[in-house]
C-alpha cells in the first residue's frame, strides 16, 4: 500500500484489485465457485431472485459496486438487464472479460463512482451487495441509488452489521489495500434511506445466516436423533428468523429492502 492510498480510503478502492496481485484477481474473478463462502454467495444470489420480478427480457437492475462482475454476470444469465458498476477501472475490465468469456449478454459495466453516478436510464432494482459499506459517502451512494430507480421501484442492501468495522478481516483490508470498512447495520442503512426519500423498507435475516440455522452441518445428526434435541434445534431456527426480521432494531447484520 503506497502513501498515497494509506491517506485517502476513495483510491484504496480504486486500486484495490491491482494491489490483489495476478493469483488475487484470478480469485476474484471466478467468483463465487472459487471461494470458501461460495455456499455463501449462492444463498444470497438465489434468494434475491427469488424476491425479483420475474425478468421477462425487460426488467433491469443497477448492481453498485460490483467488483469484477460476477453477481452483475449470474443476474444476466437469469434473464436481467444489468448495469455493473464499480469504482475501480481493474474490476470494471475483469467483469467484461468475464462476461466475454461466459458469452452473457444483457449485462454491460462501467468505471465509475456510485456516489455520484448519475443515471441515463431508470431502474427496477438497484443491488448493494456487500459494497456500501466501502462507501465513503454512503448518504450520496443511497442518493443515488434513489435517484437511478423508477417510482416503486426496490432498492436491496446486502450489508454487515454493528461490529464489521472492528473485525479481523475489515482491520487486515484497511491496513494492507487502503480501503473503507465500516458498520452497516440495517437501522442505518433505514436511517441514509429514509433521508434520500425512500418510502418504506424491510428487514430481513442475511439468507446466508438464515440458511446455516436451517441447512447446518450437524443437521442429520440432530434432526434423526428426534426427542428433546431436534426439538431444541426447531425453537432455535424459529428464534433466529424472529430476530433477523428485528435486525434494524438490534444492530445485527441483514438485508434491507427499500422501496422508492
Amino acid at each position: 500500500m503506497d502513501s498515497a492510498t494509506a491517506h485517502d480510503p476513495k483510491a484504496g478502492e480504486k486500486t484495490y484489485y491491482a494491489q490483489l496481485g495476478e493469483g488475487g484477481r484470478r480469485h476474484a474473478k471466478a467468483k463465487p465457485f472459487s471461494d470458501a463462502d461460495c455456499g455463501k454467495y449462492l444463498c444470497n444470489m438465489g434468494a434475491l431472485l427469488l424476491m425479483l420480478e420475474a425478468p421477462d427480457g425487460k426488467r433491469s437492475l443497477l448492481d453498485f459496486g460490483c467488483g469484477t462482475g460476477w453477481t452483475s454476470v449470474f443476474l444476466a444469465k437469469a434473464g436481467y438487464a444489468v448495469t455493473g458498476v464499480d469504482i475501480s477501472e481493474d474490476a470494471v475490465r475483469l467483469a467484461r472479460e468475464l462476461a466475454a468469456e461466459e458469452g452473457v449478454g444483457g449485462v454491460e459495466f462501467l468505471a465509475a463512482d456510485y456516489e455520484g453516478f448519475t443515471a441515463s436510464r431508470e431502474y427496477d432494482y438497484v443491488l448493494f451487495y456487500d459494497a456500501l459499506h466501502h462507501a465513503e459517502d454512503e448518504q450520496a451512494a443511497v442518493n443515488a441509488a434513489w435517484g437511478a430507480l423508477k417510482p416503486g421501484g426496490v432498492m436491496f442492501a446486502f450489508e454487515p452489521g454493528a461490529g464489521h468495522s472492528g473485525s479481523a478481516g475489515a482491520k487486515h483490508a484497511v491496513a494492507t489495500f487502503g480501503v473503507h470498512e465500516k458498520d452497516m447495520p440495517p437501522v442505518y442503512v433505514w436511517k441514509l434511506g429514509k433521508r434520500a426519500g425512500f418510502r418504506r423498507k424491510l428487514f430481513l435475516p442475511l439468507p446466508h445466516e438464515a440458511g446455516r440455522a436451517v441447512y447446518r452441518r450437524d443437521f442429520l445428526k440432530i434432526a434423526g436423533a428426534g426427542g428433546s434435541g431436534a426439538k431444541l434445534w426447531l425453537e432455535k431456527v424459529w428464534g433466529y428468523f424472529r430476530a433477523g426480521t428485528k435486525a434494524g432494531r438490534t444492530g445485527r447484520s441483514g438485508l434491507v429492502v427499500m422501496w422508492k
